[in-house]
C-alpha cells in the first residue's frame, strides 16, 4: 500500500509526521541542555533521579542519572532527525525506539508513585503510537 498518494491525507500525515519529529527534537535538546528551556531542562533533571533508581537501579546497577538524561536526550534528537531525513528503516526503528522509551517513563514516573505526570507522556506515547501504526495499519513510510 502506498501511502505517498495525492490525496487530502498525504500533507496532513506529513505535517503530523514532522510537528512529531520536531517536538522529539526539542525534547531531546531540552533534556540535554538548558539553552532553549530552563525551566523544563530542571524540571527534566530531576525526574532522570528518579528514573535511574527504577531502572536500572531496581536491578542492582548504579548509573549516573546525569550520564542517563543525557543518553536519554540525545536519543530523542537522534531519533526525531531520523524520522524527519530518513526514508529507511532507520525511521521505523526511530519511531519503536521512542515508542519504547515513552512506555518506559510512563512506567517509571507510575513506579515512582507520580502518577501525574504520567499524562503528557502518555500523550506524546499516543503521537509516536500514530506514527508506529501509519494510515490503514501500515507505517507511515511503508510502500
Amino acid at each position: 500500500v502506498s501511502t505517498q498518494s495525492t490525496g487530502m491525507g498525504f500533507p496532513v500525515r506529513r505535517l503530523f509526521v514532522l510537528g512529531v519529529a520536531l517536538f522529539y527534537i526539542y525534547m531531546g535538546v531540552c533534556t540535554v541542555t538548558p539553552a532553549i528551556n530552563s525551566g523544563l531542562h530542571s524540571e527534566l533533571k530531576g525526574s532522570f533521579k528518579g528514573h535511574a533508581r527504577v531502572f536500572p537501579g531496581r536491578f542492582g546497577v548504579d548509573i549516573d542519572p546525569e550520564l542517563y538524561r543525557f543518553a536519554f536526550g540525545v536519543t530523542e534528537i537522534v531519533a526525531g532527525a531520523l524520522i524527519i531525513i530518513g526514508e529507511s528503516i532507520w525511521a521505523v526503528y526511530s519511531v519503536w525506539t521512542l515508542l519504547g522509551m515513552q512506555a518506559f517513563l510512563c512506567l517509571s514516573f507510575y513506579s515512582q508513585g507520580e502518577s501525574t505526570k504520567c499524562i503528557p507522556n502518555l500523550v506524546a506515547l499516543n503521537l509516536i503510537g500514530v506514527l508506529a501504526g501509519g494510515s490503514h495499519g501500515y507505517h507511515y513510510k511503508v510502500d
